[in-house]
């Protein structure tokens, strides 16, 4: 009787231990199925905003709640927070913007090129980690 339990022991610990490491991996998986396919989609949806400034709104808005969605794997959460962050604050300031008239947005432009750095930034950390890891 006692062999058996003792299996049982070892299998639950092994499934146990199985369980936090699979649950990341499937992060992992997740990320690097969807996320390729999510920033190529807002990219493209950003670029209806040249011809149709007054839907930056709603297309950041958009893009933000959807960046907010991913949950990434522990080894990269903290460059995609840097990149989701630096997309939050996009929006923000955007919805600050007087979409009608571009010239009245020229006091923006110093906090446009504050963000800039870590919207690149942030973007190449996501996509260089994608690249060795996925």
């Amino acid at each position: 009787m006692r062999r058996p339990l003792a299996l049982g022991l070892v299998l639950s610990a092994s499934l146990l231990g199985a369980c936090g490491t699979s649950e990341d991996e499937q992060r992992k998986a997740d990320f690097c199925e969807d996320v390729p396919t999510l920033l190529q989609d807002i990219t493209v949806e950003l670029e209806t905003v040249y011809s149709s400034p007054e839907t930056a709104n709603d297309v950041l808005g958009s893009a933000v709640a959807r960046l907010d969605e991913v949950q990434p794997p522990e080894d990269v959460a903290d460059e995609w927070n840097r990149l989701r962050t630096a997309w939050g604050d996009m929006a923000d300031l955007i919805g600050r913007a007087d979409l009608t008239d571009p010239t009245a947005n020229v006091e923006l432009a110093p906090e446009l090129e504050r963000l800039e750095p870590e919207l690149v930034d942030g973007g190449a950390a996501v996509d260089d980690w994608g690249k060795a890891n996925c």
